[in-house]
């Protein structure tokens, strides 16, 4: 197998063990909510050092939440009672005016073949740089059952490749 390979390969068992670890966190945290209703715990080495611990907050309580379905309809009622400074008209750039006013001032940026050159008041153009492209790794869907059949017939030993053993690197 290659070292290419074998990266991969790990990387595909890692996948499998967050899976696995995320199923495994969850069970335990329920475990905790049906065991503590409210509190922090404490976990601890058989040598006596802390490990960290798990809290249960007390529940927060409910807010009403004020959802404004029409303005328009409530602004006389708004002004009123409080004022006409309670309210402000503006001009507001629609969605389909920005999507138009960002291919035009593309299209213009295109035509002017540089960076350095753009001329509409209060408006800049920038270019980030091209960023390295970064490797990435997809599980197939069934991963976990796969990664699972694989450490049974002793085709890899996951503290190796969870560098278990050895001290951190």
């Amino acid at each position: 197998m290659t070292d290419i390979e074998t990266t991969v390969r790990n990387l595909a068992t890692i996948a499998a063990a967050k899976k696995l670890l995320a199923e495994a966190e969850a069970r335990e945290k329920a475990a905790l909510a049906s065991q503590v209703t409210r509190g922090t715990n404490y976990a601890y080495t058989a040598a006596g050092e802390e490990l960290g611990y798990a809290t249960v907050p007390k529940p927060s309580k409910p807010t009403p939440a004020i959802v404004i379905t029409d303005a328009a309809q409530m602004f006389p009622w708004l002004v009123e009672t409080f004022g006409p400074e309670v309210i402000e008209e503006r001009v507001v750039l629609t969605d389909q005016g920005r999507k138009s006013f960002e291919a035009y001032v593309l299209e213009a940026h295109k035509a002017a073949g540089s960076e350095d050159y753009f001329d509409l008041p209060g408006v800049s153009v920038t270019v980030p740089p091209v960023r390295d492209p970064a490797p990435r790794f997809t599980p197939a869907k069934n991963v976990v059952e796969l990664v699972r059949g694989m450490a049974a017939r002793g085709e890899l030993d996951l503290s190796q490749v969870l560098a278990l053993e050895g001290g951190e690197k």
